[in-house]
């Protein structure tokens, strides 16, 4: 028997690599494990041209997974295989579950943080940024100076994903960039986020769209950006001495806007899809994944501190290696951007994901100068682009 596991590129494969022999030996269960970049699973998984038994399963487009019927729930699966709902931390769960089931169990969970050169905030006299309107001065009075050369840097690829950067700043106003149903309003989308676009437009390096995630968070490791808005997860980056060149040089924090705290909530977990031929063996790769043994050793051997396990908090060998990585300070942010987090930024539609493309591709031509503002981008092409 052979299961087929597709994952996203990240720390769970790494772990599961290091592991799945053992899972083997144990189970007599083989395991076909395949990384595949989240665009590419959305459109393999709600075409159903190809068929894996166990998938990463991100919030944004779990709606439509669930509208064409790709996922089986985990509620009768996993109490049997010991995963225990109440040990993780609560908005990664709510994230992750609809209609009052669980469809993925959580490995990954990120809050909106703004990540900054704290060495060139206080040499400039400036405070640790608090507000929107900090972040956007502080970029347009460092991105001026030669060292470093960008002010502000954040996704703007024409990916769905992106758009989480757009959706959190507009939510720190009230603003949600997406309807509940239907095509974007222009205006609405300006008034959220317009400043962030302009500031990007202005301070962030050219064509910043065609740069990843990862590329983007490389500005700020090589010095090259004074700061970085996006999710709580890359302090781990900065500051490894053997990766980054501003280790110890950083200062983290989450942003408010007038009305909420701005966000980039991120919540992942593995699920068991509706065709698997093997959904026991499935939830039972599911719940070793998160057995003690993985999870500590994705802590201590692979320094993956932000888990979104509630219960790990409390114990001593968590404590020390989150010591031993002087680590205390960040993970106090990291919780605090998971506390402020708040589902309701985010529109549960079924088609997240195209109406989230034709939004970031108006907004990827503002930030690289394709075109004046929003609201010209964004003309005309909902109505084909929502539908696709």
């Amino acid at each position: 028997m052979t299961l087929t596991v597709w994952l996203k590129a990240g720390h769970t494969v790494e772990v599961i690599q290091r592991s799945v022999a053992a899972f083997h030996e144990a189970t007599g269960v083989d395991v076909n494990l395949s990384v595949i970049p989240e665009g590419s699973a959305h459109d393999a998984l709600v075409t159903g041209k190809r068929r894996p038994d166990v998938v990463t399963v991100p919030y944004w487009y779990l709606d439509e997974l669930l509208d064409k019927n790709v996922l089986c729930p985990l509620d009768d699966l996993l109490p049997a295989n010991g995963v225990a709902w109440q040990e993780f931390v609560s908005v990664a769960v709510d994230a992750l579950s609809r209609g009052g089931l669980h469809w993925a169990v959580p490995h990954t969970l990120t809050g909106g943080v703004l990540s900054f050169r704290k060495d060139l905030f206080e040499s400039a006299g400036l405070e640790s940024p608090k507000t929107l309107d900090d972040v956007t001065r502080a970029a347009r009075l460092l991105g001026t100076s030669a060292t470093p050369s960008y002010g502000l840097v954040a996704r703007a690829s024409a990916e769905f994903s992106s758009l989480e950067t757009y959706a959190g700043w507009a939510w720190a106003r009230g603003i949600r960039v997406l309807p509940e149903s239907g095509n974007p309003d222009p205006a609405t989308v300006e008034k959220g986020v317009s400043d962030l676009v302009e500031v990007l437009r202005e301070t962030a390096p050219p064509k910043l769209s065609l740069r990843s995630y990862a590329q983007v968070g490389e500005l700020v490791a090589q010095g090259r950006a004074a700061q970085l808005f996006d999710t709580s997860a890359w302090a781990f980056f900065f500051e490894n001495p053997q990766l980054s060149t501003v280790a110890g040089r950083m200062g983290y924090t989450t942003i408010r806007g007038p009305s909420a705290p701005a966000q980039f909530l991120y919540a992942e977990g593995l699920g068991i899809t509706s065709w698997s031929r093997y959904p026991e063996e499935a939830a039972a790769f599911i719940a070793w994944r998160h057995s003690d043994r993985i999870i500590r050793a994705e802590v201590e051997d692979l320094g993956r501190f932000d888990l979104p396990r509630a219960d790990l908090w409390a114990t001593d060998w968590y404590r020390d290696a989150v010591a031993r990585r002087s680590l205390e300070a960040y993970l106090e942010v990291v919780r605090r951007s998971w506390e402020e987090a708040d589902c309701a930024h985010f529109v549960a539609r079924a088609d997240f994901v195209p109406a989230a493309r034709a939004v970031m591709r108006a907004i990827a031509g503002v930030v690289d100068r394709r075109f004046a503002d929003l609201t010209v981008a964004m003309s005309g092409q909902y109505g084909q682009d929502v539908r696709e």
